[in-house]
Order: structure tokens, then C-alpha cells, then sequence
């Protein structure tokens, strides 16, 4: 098996960055990194995002990752997206318009059902030794794999999901789509600015002042985060479509033609990540004297670690990463990197793929609190 595509050193190098920025989160704030909850929470419950303090941390971390993504495309490597394997690569998976529509839905409908992705159940989920999570990374990994091997020429799914090489040009960022990028990456960074300014109102009390600061604390922490993880991703190269098929097709693995780096970026962010929790209380692997019972942006009045402690393994985790699955497998896209590529101006993932994902997410949800009403009224009977 040739291993001519393999790249672990920028792997685990972006993946570590990656670790990084979940370890800021989590050290600092008390969060954690999960790209798509952080993503359709502007959609799915966007007064609550905007209006209350304790959730202008995500506000901040969305400006921070848009701002970084326009600086690194444009000034510090313009060249970072250039995918040579989809542009001359006759193995290379070139995903239709359908594909990026169909693969969004199946993502944001898939990860709110199943309340994680590849950073919230797989960096910080399987670092925190969650058998949860470890149950719904499997089922991802499972469909994924299954999803991108099986759309071979022969799939009847095949002339809806894929296209031919010829058309790769049509992948790339135009100069509008670009000017969109940065147009939606200026609105971030306007939407969350009212958080450095806002003051505690006159009439708070001591409690409600020292919440106010505490939340207005996280800021800080959110931008580095935010940073981070969008360098994390360019380095690692996980936004480039060859580099998760290339991992996702196991069709490589005979061809000659598998890219296993997807494992050292996991791997990378995983022990980073890992060792972050051996200094939360609670969650240490090993004894810890030293080990925080509050965040250190946070006063210890108000402030705790918002960690998942959920280990029920039930139906709507193992659906949902299914389909968050097959989704990732017929467009090559996780929320992360499609965050980066749509703030670079990418037209399919602008105009396909996220509005789809939105719109999926916003399904799952109103399925999910159907699912709450009937529990409610059995409780009732």
C-alpha cells in the first residue's frame, strides 16, 4: 500500500492545535468544543445566543474563527486550499451540488439528534473517556466509511451524490463568494462586539455582578479558541476533500491510494485534549491534587465546568451519528472544516451545504421536543 498522500506531521501538528483549542475552552471557561452545537445554536436558538450573557462566549468564538479563516486565506498562506488531488487525481471524489445539499441536511439533522460531531463526541468525548460518546464516534466512523466507499460508480446513488472531474473548477471560490466570506466573517465579528462593551446593569446584585463578570470573562478564552481551531484545521489540512476521502474510502487501502492523517489529526487532538481533563475535578484519570473545581476565567462563586456526564447509549445518539454520518461520507464535509471553507468563500459549501445544515438541524430539534412532549404526557398518565 503506497502511503504518497499521507502527511502526519501537519497532522498531528493541526490536530494538537485542535486539542489546544478544546483544552482553552474547557480550562478557561468550563465549555466544550463542539463545532456544530456552537454552529446551529445561531439558528436553532438564535434569541437565546444573542440576548443572554452566558452564551456570548460562542458569539465570540464564531468572530475569532471567521476573522482568523479571512487572515490565513488571504494573507498568510493564499495557497492553504489548493487541493492537487481533486484537481489531478482520477481516484480523487469530486462531490455534485446535490451531494452538498444532501450531506447537509444529513449532518445538522444527524448531529442535533445525536448532540455531537467529530470535536464534541470525538475530541472531547472519547478524551474524557465518555462510553457515550465512544458509542456514537463509532457509529459516524461506521456510516462514514460505508457512505464514502459505497458511492462507487455502480451506486444508484452515485449520479446524485457525485460528479466528474471536469467540473472540480466549479469547486473553488469565486470572487463573490469570497466577498460573501468576508461580508458574513465582518458580521461576526459586529454581532459579538457588543460583548467586550456591555456593562452590568446599576441595579444588579453582588451574585448577578459576579455572574455578569464571570460570563464576560469567557470572551477572552473564546477568541483564542477560536483562533486556534481554525489554524488547527488548515494546518491539519481537514479542510481539504481529498484528505477525508482519502481516509473515508477504504477502497484506498487496496488501490494504493489511502490517506490515513484524518488518524494522527484525532490522535493529535485526543492526547492534547486528554490531558486537559487530568486538571478538571471529576474527570482526572490520575490523582490531581491540583485539579480545578472551577474554570480559571471563572469566579468560584458562580462559576463550574458545563461537562457532559450523560452515558445513556439510546436510539436517537445511534441514529443520529449514523446519519451524521452517511452525510459526512456523501459531501466530505464536518461542521469544523465546512465553517473554515464557507468563511474562504467555498460556493457549494455557501450556498448548499449550510443552508441545508440549518435546515436539518432545525427538523432535529423540533424532533426532539415532540419526543419531550410525549415523555411529558406518559408521566402525566
Amino acid at each position: 500500500m503506497s502511503l504518497n498522500h499521507f502527511t502526519p506531521v501537519s497532522g498531528l501538528i493541526g490536530g494538537s492545535l485542535i486539542g489546544l483549542s478544546a483544552a482553552t475552552l474547557l480550562l478557561f471557561n468550563g465549555n466544550i468544543l463542539g463545532a456544530s452545537g456552537i454552529a446551529a445554536s445561531v439558528v436553532v436558538t438564535p434569541r437565546k445566543t444573542l440576548t443572554e450573557d452566558s452564551q456570548h462566549w460562542k458569539l465570540s468564538f464564531i468572530a475569532a474563527f471567521a476573522l482568523t479563516t479571512r487572515l490565513y486565506v488571504s494573507y498568510i498562506d493564499p495557497d492553504a486550499l489548493k487541493d492537487a488531488r481533486l484537481a489531478n487525481d482520477l481516484n480523487a471524489t469530486v462531490v455534485s451540488p446535490m451531494g452538498f445539499v444532501i450531506g447537509g441536511f444529513l449532518v445538522g439533522f444527524g448531529t442535533r439528534l445525536g448532540n455531537g460531531c467529530t470535536t464534541g463526541h470525538g475530541i472531547c468525548g472519547l478524551a474524557r473517556l465518555s462510553v457515550r460518546s465512544l458509542s456514537g464516534v463509532l457509529a459516524f466512523m461506521a456510516t462514514g466509511m460505508f457512505s464514502a466507499t459505497g458511492c462507487s460508480p455502480t451506486c444508484p446513488f452515485n449520479k446524485y451524490l457525485r460528479a466528474s472531474v471536469e467540473t472540480v473548477k466549479n469547486y473553488f471560490p469565486t470572487e463573490s463568494t469570497k466577498d460573501i466570506g468576508t461580508i458574513l466573517a465582518s458580521l461576526a465579528a459586529s454581532v459579538a462586539l457588543p460583548g467586550f462593551l456591555r456593562k452590568a446593569p446599576e441595579s444588579a446584585s453582588k451574585h448577578e455582578r459576579d455572574e455578569y463578570d464571570s460570563n464576560r470573562s469567557k470572551i477572552i478564552p473564546s477568541v483564542v479558541s477560536g483562533a486556534l481551531f481554525s489554524v488547527g484545521l488548515v494546518i491539519s489540512q481537514m479542510t481539504l476533500a481529498s484528505k477525508i476521502y482519502g481516509f473515508l474510502d477504504v477502497k484506498g487501502i487496496k488501490g494504493g491510494y489511502w490517506d490515513p492523517t484524518l488518524v494522527c489529526v484525532m490522535g493529535g487532538g485526543l492526547v492534547v485534549s486528554f490531558l486537559s481533563y487530568q486538571w478538571v475535578k471529576g474527570f482526572n484519570v490520575f490523582q490531581n491534587s491540583k485539579a480545578l473545581e472551577c474554570p480559571l476565567s471563572q469566579k468560584k462563586s458562580v462559576g463550574h465546568f458545563d461537562v457532559p456526564t450523560n452515558q445513556v447509549i439510546d436510539f436517537n445518539l445511534i441514529f443520529g451519528e449514523a446519519l451524521f454520518g452517511l452525510g459526512w461520507g456523501a459531501a466530505g464535509l464536518c461542521p469544523g472544516p465546512a465553517m473554515f471553507l464557507a468563511f474562504a468563500g467555498y460556493p457549494n459549501v455557501l450556498l448548499r451545504w449550510w443552508p441545508s445544515f440549518f435546515v436539518g438541524s432545525l427538523l432535529a430539534e423540533q424532533v426532539k421536543n415532540a419526543q419531550l412532549r410525549v415523555e411529558n404526557n406518559k408521566k402525566i398518565d
